[in-house]
């Protein structure tokens, strides 16, 4: 069997409250999760989770981009407490082709959306 979970975070001007209850919300669906199911989770996380995968051993790969905000600190957390891997970063890609959101003042590309397996 398969569980897919789809999602959209609250944005990040949202308080640590409404970041946090989202990402416990999150954590209590994977939970759920039949222990053989194979789990998906696709979304735009509003999360950067770098590309420190010497720290995330496991569960980001080599390819990730730019630096980890707040957000991507609790996507990283919650992804090693169920053993989850972002695949987003273990393939190689041209930044353009990896990321999906450009600053619209600063004009630098992000990676926003996962896919989390």
């Amino acid at each position: 069997m398969h569980s897919i979970i789809s999602m959209y975070a609250p944005t990040t001007i949202n308080s640590d409250k409404v970041k946090n209850q989202f990402y416990n919300d999150l954590h209590c669906m994977i939970a759920a999760v039949p222990e053989f199911d194979s789990l998906i989770l696709l979304g735009d996380f509003s999360a950067k989770i770098g590309s420190d995968y010497q720290a995330w051993d496991g569960v980001i790969g080599k390819h990730g981009s730019g630096s980890c905000n707040s957000y991507g600190l609790l996507l990283l957390r919650l992804c090693a407490e169920h053993e989850l891997l972002v695949t987003n970063a273990v393939f190689h890609l041209p930044n353009q082709k990896m990321t999906s959101w450009m600053h619209p003042h600063f004009k630098h590309w992000h990676l926003n959306d996962y896919v989390i397996v």
